[in-house]
């Protein structure tokens, strides 16, 4: 649920670009289908890239792309009949309705109670379509919660957090082991990345976080007084995801993005945090920023930056 891969700082061609604009765009216009038009912003670039990721292996060439402001019934129809979109479409909504879950267990979190009813029909839905995906997100959560709670090593956290993808993503249809190992090591990262965003609000709030420090409120602090056991860990969890990426590799502009995308966030994410910078993924505020430029250039809405210039 998280854009910790810029595919727009990666230095992609046109052409790699409209590689990943279209599974962006397969996964937006899933999540309408199947949840209405506010669905539409659980859209991230992390989930394109999962998305990229399993057409790498089945191999059926790149989704259709349109352009987003035409999001009707007859563009529609071209991904009624995309199984994995739909999949990951659900997978996302289960997924967040997850973290909801959690977030109201942990301190009865308003924002999330609110946020959850205004999704909370299109998140039944799609718990309703996929039992064996809700089980398995939330048999996972309940295990990664339970490793918390005894203050597990972090590498155990981060690899039950990867194995409930690779199950999640397994019933898509039968993974390769080199696909479930890329799958297992981009999930790993995200929730290492997510560590690292959520620091201070986790040490402010008291909530768990397997990197936090006594007497270290920021992510800087903590930096300074464990930077070599810090850096350690993130070239464990790094050199597994870049090992992984390098094991599928094929000739393909598919693949070419997909390299460039991980690569870049590989190299600067966790330096950005580093630094102080803020790595969060600002997701509404991008979007009403761009609509605001938009609207006073009087020119059409391009959702995040979503390159679209084929003609329907």
């Amino acid at each position: 649920m998280y854009g910790y891969f810029r595919p727009y700082d990666s230095n992609l061609t046109h052409g790699e670009l409209s590689v990943f604009s279209a599974y962006y765009c397969r996964v937006c216009y899933c999540l309408r289908i199947i949840g209405g038009q506010m669905a539409r912003f659980f859209t991230t670039y992390d989930i394109a890239v999962y998305s990229m990721i399993i057409n790498l292996q089945k191999g059926d060439g790149d989704p259709p792309r349109f352009k987003c402001e035409r999001l009707g019934k007859k563009t529609m129809r071209k991904f009624e009949d995309d199984e994995v979109g739909l999949k990951l479409a659900r997978l996302s909504l289960i997924s967040f309705g997850e973290k909801m879950r959690d977030d109201i267990i942990d301190d009865n979190n308003l924002k999330a109670r609110l946020v959850n009813g205004v999704f909370s029909k299109a998140i039944n839905k799609a718990r309703e379509t996929e039992p064996e995906l809700t089980q398995i997100e939330k048999d996972g959560a309940d295990l990664v919660n339970r490793l918390q709670d005894k203050n597990a090593p972090i590498d155990d956290i981060l690899s039950a957090y990867g194995d409930m993808a690779v199950k999640s993503f397994s019933t898509f249809f039968e993974l390769t082991d080199k696909t479930k190992a890329l799958l297992k090591s981009v999930s790993k990262w995200i929730f290492f990345v997510d560590m690292v965003c959520d620091y201070k609000d986790d040490y402010k709030k008291g909530a768990y976080n397997a990197l936090k420090t006594e007497g270290a409120p920021t992510f800087s602090q903590y930096f300074d007084l464990k930077y070599k056991d810090f850096l350690e860990l993130e070239k464990r969890v790094s050199g597994e995801l870049v090992d992984a990426l390098l094991s599928v590799r094929e000739e393909t502009r598919l693949y070419n993005a997909l390299f460039k995308i991980i690569i870049n966030a590989v190299n600067s994410v966790i330096p950005d945090a580093i630094e102080g910078k803020d790595i969060k993924f600002h997701y509404f505020k991008d979007l009403f920023e761009k609509y605001k430029v938009n609207f006073k250039n009087k020119s059409t809405i391009k959702r995040l930056g979503i390159i679209n210039d084929e003609k329907d």
